[in-house]
Formats: C-alpha cells, structure tokens, sequence
C-alpha cells in the first residue's frame, strides 16, 4: 500500500512516529519551522515514566531504543516534596516495573534525547518549513502549504508542533491553549563543578524534588546524568515577577537575581547554596500553558500528537510521557489496520478516540494538581 505521511514538527514526538513509521515501510517526512537543530532553547530535563518509555520502545527500533537508555540517569525513582525549612511533606514512588521487567522511571536530557532521534532516523527531515495551511485535494489527499511556497501532499498531516500549533490552529480554530498563570525560570548546575560540590546529599535522592515557598512559590530540582535541572516558579501575580515580555530580556545573572527575590527571605540555606550553583548562561524563561477542552474532530486525513492536542502544566511530569505514548498508540493503531488490511484512515480514527480520552484525564489532573501545589489558574 502507498501511504504517505507528513509529521509538521520535529520534536521529541514527531521525531518518534517518523521512526515508527518508517519501519512500517510508510513513505515519511518531517518538516521543521526552527532553521536547524538546537535554534531556539526547549528545555533541559525531562522524566519520562512507563506510558513516554513503552510509546518510544514501541516507536523505535531496538538499537536506538537502547542507545537512548543509556543516556538517562536512574536516581530513586521518588518525587519528594518539601516545605521551604526542608520538612517532608510528601515522599511517593513514582513508577512500577514496567511489563519488560525494567524500572519505568528515568531522567533524560531533551536536547541528547533529540539529537538521537535525529541522528537515526531515515526519513527527510526539513528545516525552515513554516507551515501555513492545509487543504484537501479532490483525490482525498492532504496538501500542506508552507511559507515558502512548497506545497507537499500526502495521505496523513500529523501536526506534532507544538502548543503554539499552526496545524491545531487551522484544524481546532475553535480549541483554546490557556495560560496557566505560571513563570518559570529554569536552568542547569553542571556536574561535575566545583559549584556543585556545594549541593546537599538530598538534591540526589529523589528523581525530583520540589521545595514550596510561600503563595505557589517553589523550586524544583532533578539530577540527569551530568547536571542537575533546576527551576524556581511563580504565579504571574507574584509581586516580584514581570510580564513575560519583560522577562525573557532578562539575561542570565538578572534572572538568577529574580529567582532570589521570587524565593524571598526565611528559607533553609540549603536553598541559596543550590541556586548559587546555577549556570547562569543556561538559564531561560517559560511560560506554563495548559489546553482547553478538545472535542473530536472530523477531517479525513489530518491529526494531532502531542502538546499540539493536549498540552499540559509539569506539575505531573506527564507532557512529555503523553505525547510519546500517542506515537506509539499512532504507530501501533496504523501498524494493525496494515496487517489486517483494513484503512489506515481508519486506524487514526480509533488512535484518535483513544488519545482523546486518556489525555483529556491527565489535563485535567495536572490543572487540578497545579491549582493544589503551585497556584495555577
């Protein structure tokens, strides 16, 4: 069968169905708005648990599964809160084993975990593609428009951009992104350094830990392989915390400085110990967002993965788990319907109810916990 698929975005997600539907023997390209890989920060830390973990398994083949392995970090796989004076005030397990038998509960670096995704993969990958439309061609297919003035056609569009998705905006005009009402300001502390010699035994024993202040304030810390992540958060009526604009001119020591003042006095040294030991040159701001209510859609030939559909607050650390599990439930649904002989059209229908439902549950428990911990809208 010829089936082609274009995937509009090259992130972790996109990257991950390409891969899986490459090994189907689908035609498959990926199309990049940033000029080239790395262009613009995306984060640093991410924790992927048993649904990321079985969505890339599922996706990738074995090898680069297994190279990916091999670059994470396995700290206990326990997310600790604490109170500003360091008292617990939770401490849970944060996985089971996973059906393979293997601890379902690692810390990745983005930008590494990408770069693999990148390096192995087969299919076309294109940069500086701004998508701006799509419309649908007498014999059925999908011609997605680019600013360039390239037209590209195929049987599926999979917009895997991103919260600020052109695909989602052209399919969903209706679907909002809300924002959270949270900052963040988020940044690494090398290890080894001599300033991380300076971090307490406890910043290791967790995957993460999260430090509440006063009024949503809170610091968030999770060891990698050679670095700790750290970030301090805030809502957007915090005293101390400018408009965004104002805070993404911010360079990296004036927002270590804000990090102090957001964190504000009468906490446990431990506190400023750990913040003196941030990279300033990493730090970067972000802006927390969560999506509204998605209802199904019905256009034959176009889909959603990932933040695209149901982007979500970190508080559940489970952004980047959902949107590799909907390439692997993607692969896995289309994968079946070639086997049996029956629609791929079909097959992204059923992946479509599915994903619908298991993520419309966790954005709203990540609203409902952010609302609890942290102060989100």
């Amino acid at each position: 069968m010829n089936f082609r698929v274009n995937i509009v975005g090259a992130g972790m997600s996109g990257l991950a169905l390409a891969h899986g539907l490459h090994r189907l023997g689908i035609e498959v390209a990926v199309f990049e708005r940033d000029p080239f890989p790395g262009a613009r920060p995306q984060g640093y830390r991410i924790q992927l648990d048993a649904p990321g973990l079985d969505g890339l398994r599922r996706c990738l083949p074995p090898q680069l599964y297994k190279s990916c392995l091999a670059t994470a970090a396995s700290p206990p796989p326990r997310v600790t809160v604490l109170d500003q004076h360091l008292k617990v005030l939770a401490d849970r397990a944060v996985s089971e084993r996973a059906r393979s038998g293997m601890i379902t509960s690692l810390a990745f670096d983005r930008a590494t975990l990408r770069q693999l995704l990148l390096a192995g993969l087969p299919a076309d990958v294109h940069y500086g593609a701004q998508f701006a439309t799509y419309d649908q061609l007498p014999d059925g297919r999908i011609a997605a428009h680019f600013a360039d003035g390239r037209i590209v056609a195929g049987d599926l569009l999979v917009g895997a951009d991103g919260v600020n998705s052109a695909v989602r905006r052209k399919l969903l005009p209706e679907a909002e992104i809300e924002d959270a009402g949270l900052r963040l300001i988020y940044g690494k502390i090398p290890l080894p350094d001599p300033a991380s010699q300076a971090l307490p035994d406890w910043v290791f024993e967790s995957i993460f830990t999260v430090v509440k202040g006063a009024g949503g304030t809170h610091m968030g810390v999770g060891p990698v392989r050679n670095y700790v992540a750290c970030l301090v958060g805030a809502t957007t009526d915090h005293p101390c915390m400018p408009p965004f604009a104002a805070l993404r001119r911010l360079d990296g020591p004036n927002l270590r400085d804000l990090a102090h003042r957001i964190i504000g006095p009468g906490h446990h040294p431990d506190i400023d110990r750990i913040l003196g030991s941030w990279d300033t040159a990493t730090l970067i701001p972000l802006r927390i967002s969560t999506a509204g209510a998605v209802r199904q859609w019905d256009c034959h030939g176009v889909t959603l993965i990932g933040d695209a559909v149901h982007a979500m607050s970190p508080v559940l650390a489970m952004g980047a788990n959902t949107a590799l599990r909907d390439a692997g439930e993607l692969t896995t649904s289309i994968s079946a319907a070639l086997e049996s002989g029956t629609s791929p059209h079909d097959a992204v229908r059923r992946y479509e109810i599915g994903m619908l439902e298991y993520s419309s549950a966790l954005v709203a428990a990540s609203r409902r916990t952010g609302q609890e911990r942290v102060g989100q809208r």
